[in-house]
């Protein structure tokens, strides 16, 4: 390399390192969370008029704190935990499908009486735990777990029936919680 210029391709290597510089940056400042979510980003081809040449980009991790599992699929995702009044807990999470990159949103409810754990993948599928087992949602040195649960795809709450989609469990750990339930919850 010459002083002040790139050889072809070094340009897309140096932003794609300073992209993930960054992402890894920001992660840092998220409270030192000790699992993580690996996302593999696509090949970057460069080409010149002299040469093509195929550049990987960085893995880039994304910390998670907690993960759902549905059947054979578990989803790590990160979760912000939150315990509005005396014993009750919810944590809601955030992540991508592992396969097919679609958003996913977890809800785990710990209030007396009123368990809940439902998981939903893009705009179009819904698991939730089956209405006519007991839930038990348990809060022990700062994790929250539920285990044992038999899941439902897209279950009608009215009837009761949606797709049996196997069983699975539910773990996360909550460094801090927030007082106040989202708005709109």
């Amino acid at each position: 390399m010459t002083a002040g210029r790139f050889r072809p391709g070094e340009v897309m290597q140096v932003v794609v390192l300073s992209v993930a510089l960054l992402v890894v940056a920001v992660s840092c400042g998220t409270g030192g969370l000790e699992t993580t979510e690996t996302f593999q980003p696509e090949a970057i081809v460069s080409t010149s008029t002299s040469t093509s040449a195929t550049t990987t980009p960085p893995v880039v991790t994304v910390p998670t704190n907690g993960w759902v599992q549905v059947g054979g699929q578990t989803f790590n995702l990160l979760f912000t935990c939150y315990a509005p009044g005396a014993g009750d807990v919810a944590a809601i999470g955030v992540g991508e499908h592992p396969d097919s990159g679609e958003w996913i949103e977890a809800l785990i409810q710990g209030f007396l009486g009123q368990p809940y754990v439902g998981v939903r993948v893009g705009e179009s599928t819904r698991y939730e735990a089956v209405l006519d087992e007991p839930l038990n949602v348990y809060v022990r040195d700062d994790t929250i777990s539920v285990g044992a649960i038999r899941w439902e795809r897209d279950l009608d709450l009215a009837s009761g029936v949606g797709e049996p989609a196997g069983y699975g469990t539910v773990l996360v750990e909550c460094t801090d919680y927030e007082a106040e339930l989202p708005e709109g919850y």
